[in-house]
């Protein structure tokens, strides 16, 4: 993904789109910065970065490499070669991001962070602040993070009296291996998270999804929607972000960019956009069709940063 600028090209709706961008990244860091215990947690937690930026510095030539070798053959993607016998479902093969073998690449996981501070034009940390908001101080909860990659806001939320049983489940096992060098405090296991044990039926207090739905296709929203809802505690709570959809955009504002989803081969991206989030969190409590409702959306609205805005909704 760090390739892209330079090689995919921007026309003048996009432009608009990256402006509103930078302009809600720029309220964000003096909002969230303004606090001065806030600002002191962030600049903890980016420190671990440092150690990631020679990598990422390194890889920079050979994904602008790749994604000019796919625009000069008309592609798409690429191939995306698993390393183990996982069974992963189709829709995961595929080099999201621009990504070199995807998500099952461990210089993808240890750059992540770096990758989306360039795409959230850094705001990255600042808008996972929001979730972190959403989570009581203490030690008392059991809180699940559905693909969680290498869980970096955990390390802050850790630094925010948040000192929780964390677990933390994703289809990749080189962004949990990530996780592991990067010393989260959590259990981490790997889990495609349309299908969770059985055992785990209101298991947690609290569930966190940040940066999922996005990269779903429409079935596998309502699979994982059916299963958050089973492992989530009866009046447990479910802290959501993703990206902009269709409609947040306030007056003045351009929506997502329709080219955004080819810029990072993001094929699920669209669907997103045009997907009735309310609606589709109103899911039974459990995969079989019994009535009930997850959780009431309470408070569901949108935050400045990143692309655009990010869609927000606290639901308990």
């Amino acid at each position: 993904m760090s390739g892209w600028a330079s090689a995919l090209p921007v026309d003048e709706v996009d432009l608009s789109f990256f402006k509103n961008s930078f302009a809600g990244a720029m309220e964000l860091h003096e909002r969230v910065l303004s606090d001065p215990d806030k600002r002191e947690a962030l600049a903890r937690a980016e420190r671990e970065d440092l150690f990631t930026l020679p990598l990422f510095l390194g890889a920079i030539l050979s994904d602008i490499g790749r994604v000019r070798y796919k625009q000069r053959n008309g592609l798409q993607e690429l191939p995306v070669e698993p390393e183990d016998a996982f069974p992963y479902p189709d829709y995961y093969l595929t080099d999201f991001h621009n990504q070199a073998n995807g998500g099952l690449s461990l210089r993808s996981a240890l750059t992540y962070e770096w990758q989306i501070r360039f795409l959230f034009m850094g705001a990255n940390r600042l808008m996972r602040q929001g979730v972190i908001d959403q989570i009581p101080e203490g030690s008392h909860l059991d809180i699940l993070d559905v693909a969680c990659g290498p869980a970096a806001w955990m390390s802050q939320a850790w630094l925010q009296n948040r000192r929780h049983r964390y677990t933390g489940i994703d289809l990749s096992p080189s962004y949990l291996e990530a996780a592991r060098l990067l010393r989260r405090k959590a259990t981490l296991l790997q889990m495609n998270a349309e299908e969770m044990p059985p055992e785990w039926t209101e298991r947690f207090d609290l569930l966190t999804c940040i940066w999922l739905f996005h990269e779903l296709p429409p079935p596998a929203i309502e699979r994982v929607t059916a299963e958050m809802a089973r492992v989530l505690q009866p009046g447990g709570t479910l802290v959501f972000m993703d990206a902009i959809q269709q409609g947040d955009a306030a007056a003045g504002e351009t929506g997502p960019s329709e080219h955004f989803g080819t810029y990072f081969n993001e094929p699920y991206f669209q669907d997103y956009t045009r997907l009735e989030l309310p609606e589709a969190l109103r899911a039974p409590r459990a995969a079989g069709g019994e009535d009930g409702a997850l959780v009431h959306v309470e408070a569901p609205g949108v935050a400045q940063g990143g692309v655009g805005r990010a869609r927000e909704a606290v639901l308990r």
